[in-house]
Order: structure tokens, then sequence, then C-alpha cells
């Protein structure tokens, strides 16, 4: 039975009779709404007006036409089908009236008949209707599938019988053609190396006997001007113009690979000289350093009075001078050494020597090449020099960051020393309870950036992989030295709470991340930032108010903001953070944990807290386009936390190897270098066409 009432109209001049078929209907369980009105062709043409499905019409004394009806009907838009009821059912008037367009003829007072017939019609009649939509939601498909073929950068072509048919822009432009019609009726094997014109035609004879749904292979192509190119191809059926087809898609492997070398390129490294960027020199060193020996050493260098070079001679001149001393550290670093541009003005070099002489031999050199270069069109007034900050190798210094912030110190040393010269950083080993020289130096630079407003907030953007266009951003902070270099939270956060400072930092962080904000909402923008708050914040009873004050002082919402606390401290102090978190989610804050997924049983702290997101820990994603079972753990945190409607983001995306992955894994967000280094500017262009979905 049907779940919905038949809308019947019937057409008769006895209500006796009509509503004698009504109750049988009825009794027979059928649902019907209906309306009657007499033989009148005025009354039929309004009645047309309304919903129908189905009609019965009485066939009256000395008359047996319908035609007239069903014309009024149909000029209403009106075509379902006419069931007659007569005296009699003799196959000479069944046949009349069914060649007028009934659907069928049943005796009067046939109730049993008649239901069945009505059934049956009724049927027949969602089935076309079903059928009708099918077939205008499929013209609606092909329309859009056309618009997207012809918008497509794949190469996209149609053909049949070995013919072309029809072919999109990018297809014409691989194969060097001017315009559609060049195509047409062009075999495609023109298109193929004669050598793999005998594979090319198995494929296609297969699909021609229905024995595959697709097929694919690598060949030869040739275009236009009779150049050749290696290219996959991939066969689906298809239909144009209702006729069955095969839809080709070429895909150009020699360019491929070029985009992918791009890619990997901009991922590692700096665009501006060549060099390997930070984020990409970091991981490089941790690798390194696991077969180090006394031999390696790390110079950080850095262009003295670079500022003021820059100042008086504008960025043009400050850009040519980056370009030519890092073409400079080429030329002195051998093959199997690393090179980075590591900041704005600041270099890193790991190397090996096999003594420490020819160490310090090779930062002099440097020291020398750099003061003593003729650079092309620059003033002699602008001549700049460096300074070198150099340490060597040692099993004590526990990470790539130890070593990196022992190089610094070195390289702050020599510029307070007057610059242009060489320092070699010395570990402090006589009392393991005091401060090393430059543990003590960092810590004066911590203080004297929060005396003299020495930090710097620089923003990074969380970007959708399903097309999701709202504008994130994380908030992250740098610690400016006395020449203004960006120092990175790994090189300071560390020893800044070792000196009870961390609540002080995140308060300035938070202030100054509430006013940016609240510049670029009032400019219209619908931006949310993410901060992190460390720790010893979370313990401070006074933070939330403070908060409050500072929304109210910026007039300001805390729906803008997601704060964002570590995993690991999250979950040993669950009890003590949630009268916060419930706070700030009372002012509609959202709140995210980071470094999400190393502890075992992860979805536990889901059910503790107030959570809107989790970031994966970076550890999660390296290697992870090698890693089947990394794989599998991320599918499977991703797929715990976004049943708690949790949104997930991935942190540390470097290169385009992963994005494929965590799009089919079902990520939310991902934020890294590969996507936006962290910027002073929030200029990221977050339409659903620009993104990496």
């Amino acid at each position: 039975m049907h779940d919905t009432a038949i809308e019947l109209l019937i057409i008769g001049n006895n209500p006796s009779e009509i509503e004698g078929y009504l109750t049988a209907l009825r009794n027979a369980g059928i649902a019907v709404h209906s309306h009657r009105v007499e033989h009148d062709l005025d009354a039929v043409s309004t009645a047309g007006a309304m919903p129908i499905d189905l009609i019965l019409y009485t066939i009256e004394p000395n008359e047996t036409s319908i035609a007239e009806t069903l014309k009024t009907l149909l000029e209403q838009g009106v075509n379902v089908p006419l069931i007659a009821l007569s005296e009699s059912c003799d196959s000479e008037t069944k046949a009349n009236l069914m060649s007028q367009g009934a659907c069928d003829l049943v005796e009067r007072k046939q109730n049993q008949l008649l239901s069945l017939v009505l059934e049956r019609e009724y049927y027949h009649l969602t089935q076309q209707r079903e059928i009708e939509a099918s077939k205008h939601k499929l013209k609606e498909y092909e329309l859009r599938c056309n618009l997207l073929t012809e918008s497509s950068r794949d190469a996209i072509a149609y053909i049949h019988e070995g013919m072309h048919v029809k072919a999109n822009s990018a297809y014409l432009e691989l194969f060097g053609l001017a315009k559609e019609d060049d195509i047409e009726g062009l075999p495609i094997l023109d298109m193929i190396a004669p050598s793999e014109h005998v594979k090319f035609k198995k494929v296609l004879r297969k699909l021609g006997m229905g024995n595959e749904e697709n097929g694919q292979m690598n060949s030869t192509c040739i275009s236009s001007d009779g150049s050749e190119f290696d290219a996959e191809l991939s066969f689906l059926p298809a239909m144009i113009d209702d006729e069955p087809c095969t839809q080709v898609i070429i895909l150009n492997q020699s360019s491929s690979k070029e985009v992918e070398e791009k890619l990997r390129l901009l991922s590692t490294q700096d665009i501006h000289t060549g060099l390997y960027n930070r984020q990409h020199f970091f991981t490089m060193l941790d690798e390194v350093l696991e077969s180090a020996d006394d031999q390696t050493a790390l110079f950080y260098i850095t262009l003295d009075d670079f500022k003021e070079i820059r100042d008086a001679g504008g960025i043009l001149v400050s850009d040519s001078i980056i370009s030519e001393v890092a073409e400079l550290l080429k030329a002195v670093s051998s093959e199997n050494d690393l090179l980075a541009r590591f900041g704005d003005h600041t270099f890193t070099l790991l190397t090996k020597a096999k003594e420490k002489q020819s160490v310090t031999r090779l930062a002099e050199y440097i020291c020398q090449q750099i003061e003593n270069h003729q650079y092309k069109k620059i003033p002699l007034s602008y001549l700049p020099t460096c300074s070198v900050g150099a340490v060597s190798w040692d099993p004590e210094v526990a990470n790539a960051n130890d070593l990196i912030n022992m190089a610094y110190q070195a390289c702050d040393q020599a510029r307070n020393q007057g610059g242009n010269q060489v320092v070699f950083a010395k570990k402090d080993k006589d009392n393991e309870g005091t401060l090393s020289d430059s543990e003590a130096d960092l810590v004066k630079l911590i203080e004297h950036a929060f005396e003299h407003d020495q930090f710097r907030l620089v923003y990074q953007p969380i970007v959708s992989l399903h097309g999701d266009s709202r504008e994130n951003y994380a908030v992250l902070v740098r610690l400016l030295d006395k020449n203004q270099e960006e120092i990175h939270p790994d090189q300071f956060l560390a020893q800044t709470e070792a000196i009870g400072k961390m609540p002080e930092l995140d308060r300035w962080v938070i202030r100054q991340a509430i006013s940016e904000l609240a510049n670029h909402r009032a400019q219209g923008d619908k931006i949310t930032f993410f901060i992190n708050i460390s720790g010893p914040s979370l313990r401070d009873d006074r933070l939330l108010l403070w908060i409050c004050d500072c929304l109210r002082e910026f007039e300001a919402k805390g729906s803008w903001l997601v704060f964002q606390i570590h995993d690991a401290i999250a979950r040993s102090h669950v009890h003590e953070i949630g009268k916060l978190l419930d706070g700030l989610k009372k002012i509609k804050c959202k709140i995210s944990i980071d470094h999400f997924g190393l502890a075992p049983k992860p979805e536990a702290l889901l059910r503790s807290l107030p959570i809107d997101f989790v970031q994966f820990d970076q550890q999660l994603l390296a290697g992870l386009s090698e890693n089947q079972e990394k794989q599998d753990r991320l599918n499977e945190l991703n797929r715990i936390t976004q049943k708690s409607n949790i949104k997930t983001i991935t942190a540390g995306v470097d290169e385009a190897s992963s994005l494929a992955i965590l799009w089919s894994i079902g990520v939310n967000y991902i934020r890294g270098y590969f996507i936006q280094e962290p910027s002073p500017t929030i200029n990221y262009d977050f339409k659903p066409e620009s993104s990496l979905k």
C-alpha cells in the first residue's frame, strides 16, 4: 500500500453512485482525497487547477466520448491516467475509450476490480513521475558535468568508436589545438605514439565489450607539433546526447612531476634566495644531529646593522644584499653542508671540518667575503658586514633548539662587541645549579623585552580542507632582540617559564591579540583568533575576569576567540581548569586542545572538558605519507573526535604529500608552512576557490 492519499478527480453526475465507489475504495484500504464535478467542461477546466493523480470517469447513457475532457485537462497541464466506468464492458466500447486516452474500462459496481485497477494505475503513475524526475536530474547533472569538464584543469575528451566527439579546453591546449572543431571526428589513435597502438586498442576493446567499467594505462602521446610526452590515461564509460561513449582523462606526467617538484621546493626553500627555509632546516638539523660527531659545527650568521641599511637604501637594496650574501654562502659551503635562510637577514650553516682551526678559518673567511664583496648597484655607504656565532656539536646538548640557541647567543655576543667577527659558544660546566652565560644573557633579554615591549605577534592561517571559508588564525609570539631580529618561541619560552614570567607573557599576548582582532572586526573582517594559554596562567584565578575586562575595553566579543591548551596540561589539571573553561564558555569563547593524540585513551579528555577543537600533535604528521600505521592512528583519532562534534586541526603541514591523506581522513582544518609562514600581517585569502581542498 502507498503511504500518501491518492488525489482523485471524479467526473460523474450521480453523487450516491460516486459515494459508493469511495466507500469501496476505503474499505479496500486505499486512502483517497476526492473531488467530484459533473460532466461539464467548464467545471472540469476549473478542477484542473487542483492536484490530481487519477481520474474516474462515469460513462453516461448515449455518451462514449472522453476526448474533449482529456483535451481540456491537458490544456491545464493535467496528464494523468483516466479510468472509465460503464454499464457494459464489451470489447468494442473498451477499444473505443482506450483509443481516446482512457487507460482502462471497468464495469459499474465491480468495486474489487476498480480497486485493483486504481492501485495499478497509481503505481505506474508514481513510477513514471520518478522516471521523469530522474531524467530531469540527469539533465541537470549532465549540464553541471559539462561545465565542470570545461573548467577543469585536467585534459578530458569523449570518444565514440575511436573518434573524438568532444574535448575541453585543457585537452585542446595539451595537444596544441586551437578550437574544438579541430578535434571532432579525429581518431584518438592520432594522439598516441605508433608503438603504443596495440596496447591502446586492447584497452578500448575491453571497454567496448563491457569487460571493464573503467581502465587505465600509461602511454606516450603526440602533440600537434609532433612532440611527444609521457601521459597517464584513464577511461570511464559516459553518455553524450544519450549515446554511449568513453571519457578519456589524460594527465601529462612530465607536467605533473614539475608541479610536484615546485610544491616540494615551495615547502622547503626560501623563495627569495633558493636556500632551505627555517622550518626545513630545523627538520633536517634533527636528522643530521643523530649521526653528528665532534667535527660538526653550526654557524649562526647575522648581517650587522641591517635595519639601518634597509631604512637608508630601501627594500630593493636590502633584498639585493640578501640575494648576494646567499650566493656567497653557497660558494663557501660544501655539498654536504646544510645551509638555510633562518630569518630576515640571518643564515644558518651546519658544516663538518677536520679540526676546530679549520672551522674557525671558515667562519672568519665568511666574514671577510661578506665585507669585501663588490655588491651590484649598491652605494659604498651600504656595504654590509656580519657577525658569526659558532658552536661545535656536543653530546650533552639535548637537541637542535639548544644548539641553535647557543649559536645565537654567541652571535649576539659578536654583535655586542662591534660586529664583523666570530665568537665561539662556550658551555659553562662549573656549577650545575647556575645558569650558563648564554642562559643568563637570554634571561636578561627576556626581562628587557618585558620592560620595553619587545615582543611581536605573528599570525598563521588555519585553513579548511572542505570549503569552509571562515577566517581562523593561530596567534604566535616572537621575542625581539636588541637588533630587532625575531627569536622563535622554542628558543625562549622554556626560560620565560623558568623565571616565572609566563603569566605575564600570556596576558600581553591576549591583550594585544584582542586589540588587533577588534580593529579587524571593525573593518568588517570575520576573523577568529586561536590563542595559547600556558599552564601557569590556567592556575590564575583572576585570568577570567581580566579577559572579560579586555573584551570590554576593546568592545570585542568572546565568540571571536578560541583559547588553546596543551593536552598534557589539560590532563594533569582537569579539575583545576574546569572552572576557568566553564567561565570562558559562558562568555562564548571556544576551547581547543593542542598536542592531542599521543596520550593513552585520548577520548577520555573529550568527555571531561567542554572542547570545540583539537589540534593533533605534529608527531602524528611526521612521515605520514609513508607510514600506514600513523595514517590509521590519525584516522581513528579523527573519527573519535568528530563523533563528539569536535572539529579537528592538523598543524605542521609543511609539504604537499600529506594533503591528500588528511583530506581523505576528513580532518577539518590544517595549518603549516606549506600554507603560509607566520606573518605580522593578516592577509590570507580564505575564499573557497583559493583553498587547497
